[in-house]
């Protein structure tokens, strides 16, 4: 019953901050062109920033530098083959469902982590999971910009917001159940998906905000973005 609460709390955790941030595209999307392409770069600075000081030095740390850049590297060759087998797709749809990879992937390890810690001491795990849920929705932003510039439904995506859950219920209960699994494991998955993360971030939507909003605005956005993830980062 405890490894099922566990999980439950995991999965409520993720989906949270994935329901909100899909929630709020609305807004966005009945913005102008200038306000949408600003926010496309503010997600893409918070993404770089999550990416660079929350994910990956511990597994850098944790593999080692060579090791954690070629797994890295790894999630970077299966986003750029991915996306030249997806020509059938428009941009955003491809920036989307690569993102929902990456994001999918780095949550299992991170709700392991979830799992674990709540199974060690409930205060804390709570405090994490504050933390996880404030993180879930920028990426559900960075997941659900590009599909509504697509034409995906609010409907389709709080849809998503349940589904892309999972991986973090899923994680929650294995950490729970195997507290000693294998760090390794752990931070393999961490540094991949933030190779994922980061070749669409840079790739796609940074690229893609310029196209919406041809002035400043977009690259403004990034620079701020990436302030507050640094400082959220920081704080939490």
């Amino acid at each position: 019953m405890e490894i099922l609460i566990i999980g439950l709390v995991g999965y409520f955790t993720a989906w949270i901050g994935f329901f909100l941030g899909s929630v709020s595209t609305v807004v966005m999307k009945k913005s102008g062109s200038r306000f949408l392409g600003s926010m496309m770069g503010f997600t893409a600075g918070l993404l770089i920033a999550f990416i660079c000081f929350e994910m990956l030095p511990g597994a850098l740390v944790n593999l080692g530098l060579y090791t954690g850049i070629t797994v890295l590297l790894l999630g970077v060759i299966l986003s750029a083959w991915l996306e030249g087998h997806t020509n059938s797709l428009t941009h955003w749809h491809k920036a989307g469902m690569l993102l929902i990879i990456g994001i999918s992937v780095h949550n299992i390890p991170e709700g392991m982590a979830l799992g674990s810690m709540l199974r060690a001491s409930t205060a804390a795990g709570i405090s994490l999971a504050v933390m996880i849920a404030i993180h879930s929705f920028p990426a559900a932003l960075a997941i659900a910009l590009p599909l509504r510039q697509a034409g995906t439904k609010i409907s389709k995506l709080v849809l998503f917001s349940f589904a892309l859950a999972l991986p973090m219920g899923v994680g929650a209960s294995v950490g729970a159940l195997f507290s000693g699994i294998s760090s390794i494991f752990m931070d393999a998955c961490v540094s991949f998906s933030g190779g994922v993360m980061l070749y669409i971030t840079c790739g796609e939507i940074l690229p893609e905000s310029k196209e919406i909003w041809r002035g400043r605005m977009p690259a403004l956005g990034a620079m701020v973005g990436f302030a507050v993830g640094v400082w959220l980062t920081y704080r939490l």
